[in-house]
């Protein structure tokens, strides 16, 4: 058997897995593994910085379910990926890194760019598989890949020594194995059907994990007449247009309503959720062990938070599909949650607190909801939005609403600015026959901007559309809150039109009227920037005003204000 280029062996080892995309930037150290992915089937998409090809790779996986491919060269270039990486891992993502190892002297010390790499991603990936033979790169790309989406999905380093892609091996690799599903143990199976036989208000809490579920998660609740609650993550996953559907955002009056709701409940199904900090209001739910039944891919995930009367350790889509085999044992009409009741719950506020929300220029009304309805309106069903971190991300998640799986991808439990643009890339690569729209704010814009050249050099479609208030929004909304003045928050942006153009991106100021041309161009083949202006509305100058009377008032009884009554000493 002829010897086979350990680069070759790699890329090959990729194409038998399906990947189809890898991000990254090549290097002195990786120039080999690039020839070989020259010549390869798998696109390579060059960013501009590690940082955004780690979200481009966690974007591929959020829209699609596929795992994000992504390569860097060791020390500057791996670090650069570290904070992605941390996303990713919160974030339940799954990407295979491939990292090389930095360069190691025997008997020597202060090797060039020669940092712990496995010390510093250790506690952030599931997995670092290590590969120092060029007959070892089949292997270890397969278990590094499996590793990534085993249990809950995250990010793995398959650890590459450069002497492995520069070397030789006979392996030839073969068809990839397919993995099997967890199949739930039928007697737990029993057991819930048992519990849901005798509940009449069900509540179905469903996160990321049921992404691949959603048909028969709709099945089952339209079954049960049980309403479905989706994680921040999974938004989407259950149509929110659904009159089963209700929305939680992480907020003082939507945990307190949830809570209320959750009261009435008398069985709490999750499903591929594990009840995070931003997913629970900061573990404010209250969800009684008696009433959960919670299935999850993950055993780590199961009785972490909230401890479960009933824990399944399947993959949520084979434990729906093995509910509804037993379908026939429940009774729908059994269920004592009325139209009425849940439309109140949807209708009351249940969403968020009357907290003060920016004007936004070119809708009718000029504010978010206004915006968020137009957005709704022009997209289609099956389109994806995708948000930074920022005030336009929680604006996002109280006034737009999501239909189908994977269709609002945001960064739940890390909350990296940067992350929208790139990611947006990533999904469209991964879903290139759906709209796919970044929504970000002018502080992400400035950290990101620059991979619009990216997706304008590879012709990638994309609508970037840019809330422009100049600030840090959302920090400078909590530093009025608090002291009635903002600090270290205003943004210079540049002029967005004269960026589109040196960039070769098309542009366009959203304002009265042009919610047709905004609709043209989603659809269009193009890369368009889109301006918003958002602005300072009545309430927000209240609660500037509002916070200053507050932090003012703070200063005085710490004698801070009037300690020039007090008589002074005389030295």
């Amino acid at each position: 058997m002829a010897k086979v280029n350990g680069g070759r062996l790699l890329c090959s080892a990729l194409e038998n897995l399906g990947v189809k995309h890898i991000f990254g930037l090549p290097g002195s150290q990786n120039v080999e593994f690039f020839e070989a992915l020259r010549q390869s089937s798998v696109r390579t998409i060059l960013a501009n910085h590690e940082l955004a090809a780690a979200f481009m790779a966690n974007g591929y996986y959020r829209a699609s379910g596929k795992v994000g491919v992504l390569t860097t060269i060791p020390g500057p270039g791996f670090a650069y990926t570290v904070a992605a990486i941390a996303e990713a891992s919160l974030d339940s993502s799954a990407i295979l890194y491939i990292a090389n190892k930095p360069p190691d002297v025997a008997g020597k010390k202060f090797n060039r760019q020669s940092i712990d790499q496995r010390a510093i991603l250790g506690p952030l990936v599931r997995r670092i598989v290590e590969v120092d033979r060029a007959a070892d790169i089949v292997s270890g790309i397969r278990e590094a890949y499996a590793a990534a989406t085993a249990a809950e999905p995250g990010p793995v380093m398959l650890h590459l020594d450069p002497s492995a892609v520069s070397g030789q091996s006979e392996e030839a690799p073969g068809a990839a194995p397919t993995p099997l599903p967890r199949r739930p143990d039928p007697l737990l199976v029993e057991q819930a059907v048992q519990l849901l036989k005798t509940s009449r208000r069900a509540v179905l809490f469903a996160g990321q994990g049921a992404n691949d579920g959603a048909p028969q998660l709709l099945e089952m609740a339209e079954w049960l007449q049980a309403p479905v609650v989706a994680t921040r993550s999974a938004r989407g996953v259950f149509p929110e247009d659904h009159r089963l559907s209700l929305t939680f955002v992480s907020s003082e009056g939507a945990a307190r309503r949830f809570n209320a709701l959750l009261e009435r409940s008398d069985l709490v199904v999750a499903i591929g959720c594990k009840f995070s900090q931003n997913g629970t209001y900061g573990f404010g739910l209250r969800i009684p062990q008696g009433k959960l039944i919670h299935v999850d891919a993950s055993s780590d995930v199961l009785n972490a938070n909230y401890p479960a009367k009933l824990a399944i350790h399947a993959d949520a889509p084979a434990w729906l599909t093995a509910l509804l085999d037993s379908r026939e044992e429940l009774d729908p009409r059994k269920s004592e949650w009325s139209a009425e009741e849940l439309a109140s719950y949807k209708e009351s506020g249940a969403y968020y607190d009357n907290e003060p929300e920016p004007s936004v220029h070119g809708v009718n009304p000029a504010t978010p909801a206004g915006f968020f309805a137009m957005l709704r309106t022009i997209l289609p069903a099956d389109s994806c939005l995708v948000t930074d971190s920022g005030s336009h991300q929680v604006l996002t998640g109280r006034h737009f609403r999501a239909h189908a799986p994977r269709s609002l991808v945001t960064p739940a439990d890390f909350q990296s600015m940067g992350f929208g643009l790139p990611s947006a890339i990533g999904a469209k690569l991964a879903q290139p026959g759906r709209p796919v729209v970044a929504l970000i704010g002018d502080g992400g814009l400035h950290i990101s901007a620059m991979e619009m050249v990216t997706a304008v050099r590879e012709q990638i479609p994309l609508t970037v559309i840019a809330f422009n208030d100049g600030a840090l929004g959302q920090i400078r909304l909590q530093q009025f809150a608090r002291f009635g003045r903002a600090h270290a928050t205003n943004l210079l942006t540049p002029d967005l039109a004269l960026l589109a153009q040196a960039i070769g991106a098309n542009y366009l100021y959203f304002e009265g009227g042009s919610e047709n041309t905004l609709r043209d161009v989603i659809n269009s083949n193009s890369v368009t920037l889109v301006e918003v202006s958002v602005g300072d509305s009545n309430a927000i100058r209240m609660n500037r005003a509002k916070g200053l009377v507050r932090h003012m008032a703070r200063r005085a009884r710490k004698g801070q204000i009037f300690g020039w009554l007090k008589p002074k000493r005389r030295s």
